[in-house]
């Protein structure tokens, strides 16, 4: 019996020993985080850098290495170039040479590139149907696969959303509607309906864009008429008979004519071409009819298939859709993007209520197209105008 209890006591002994000697983690070193592992094949590795993360990575390097990127920018111009150029440059090290013009006139001078086989531009920048004419012509690659187009979070309107294969980068909406000048038009003289503009007193007053070479126009009949119907054909009709002059040339000419004084009121000017001369102090306004004004998208990017300096042109087309380059544009162009993580740097006095937008998306801008080649408002204003 001794035997046994000393045996016992021996047991015991070594037990509270081998409990003593374990060490207690420390409150320091219980709070470290730990490496997370991953599970292959039954056994834990630390995860290794992801597959798309080294190739992106080369893409920076080669671009860096090829140095520049040479962008065809049509929609601002001035210092709105100049603030997305010096950025670009100033992350990367990179020269972003940004070569401004109207859209036929971009277009016109890449298939002149194409056709001489004379490579140099990276980008376009055009409108989203010239864009669209680059991938018809096989001009363009898709683009689809950009870091900063994986999360669709921080997007109003995501680009993927709009074309899904790729071609066709879709960044900034316009908003259509028609501006008054104040200088003309007192407070509370406003029309509140596009049908107030039928009434004598704004006969021969109403300009438009002409509807031959504006295609803006075009726009607001189709989201008007044919979109949303809260208007009809017989109303474009009549209005006709109150226009005073067919605006010819972009969206800023549109805005200028009303600057100048040369009416009261145009139907046809857009957030694209006011919210800079907004931004100078120009006496214009937009005004919200209670039937709705236009929202499509404005200006889009396009990759070139034959780009010269292929790297530089992904990494700035990654960068530019963005946040950081959203920003940049939208504030020194003082526009609205799709993104829903930059702010809104529009004018005060391009803002209209947002509860009766009528939103154009692609497919409406196809059809609107059509019927702007096909010369239809021009056809239809003709008799009622005389112009």
């Amino acid at each position: 019996m001794f035997k046994l209890w000393t045996l016992i006591l021996l047991a015991l002994v070594v037990f509270i020993s081998s409990c003593a000697s374990a060490p207690t983690p420390s409150a320091t070193e219980s709070s470290k985080p730990t490496t997370p592992l991953t599970s292959t094949g039954g056994v834990a590795v630390a995860p290794q850098t992801a597959p798309d993360d080294e190739a992106w990575a080369k893409v920076i390097q080669e671009a860096k290495r090829e140095g520049q990127v040479l962008i065809y920018y049509f929609s601002f111009a001035g210092d709105v170039g100049l603030a997305v150029s010096k950025a670009f440059r100033d992350k990367y090290g990179i020269k972003a040479e940004i070569v401004a013009g109207t859209s036929p006139v971009m277009l016109e001078r890449i298939r002149s590139e194409y056709r001489a086989k004379q490579f140099t531009t990276d980008v376009a920048d055009m409108s989203p149907a010239r864009i669209l004419s680059l991938k018809d012509d096989k001009l363009s690659l898709s683009i689809k696969g950009l870091p900063a187009l994986r999360d669709k979070t921080g997007w109003y309107t995501h680009p993927l959303d709009m074309d899904p294969e790729g071609y066709t980068l879709n960044y900034s909406p316009t908003v259509s509607t028609p501006y008054i000048n104040t200088t003309l038009v007192k407070p509370g003289e406003e029309p509140q309906s596009w049908l107030d503009l039928l009434q004598p007193r704004w006969k021969g007053k109403v300009m438009v864009g002409d509807p031959g070479v504006y295609v803006g126009t075009t726009y607001i009949y189709y989201g008007l008429v044919r979109k949303s119907k809260r208007l009809n054909e017989d109303y474009f009709r009549q209005l006709g008979g109150q226009i005073s002059k067919f605006v010819p040339g972009s969206a800023r000419d549109q805005a200028l004519v009303l600057v100048r004084g040369e009416g009261p009121i145009n139907i046809s000017v857009s957030t694209a071409g006011s919210a800079s001369l907004l931004a100078e102090g120009a006496p214009i306004r937009a005004i919200s009819l209670k039937e709705g004004w236009g929202s499509n998208p404005a200006v889009a990017l396009a990759m070139l298939s034959n780009a010269p300096h292929p790297n530089a042109a992904r990494l700035f087309l990654n960068w530019f859709l963005s946040a950081e380059g959203m920003k940049v544009f939208a504030q020194s162009a003082s526009q609205i993007t799709y993104r829903s993580d930059v702010p809104d740097f529009l004018p005060n006095a391009a803002r209209v209520d947002p509860s009766t937008a009528i939103n154009l998306d692609l497919k409406d801008l196809d059809e609107s197209n059509a019927l702007y080649n096909a010369g239809y408002l021009t056809k239809l204003w003709k008799g009622d105008a005389g112009k």
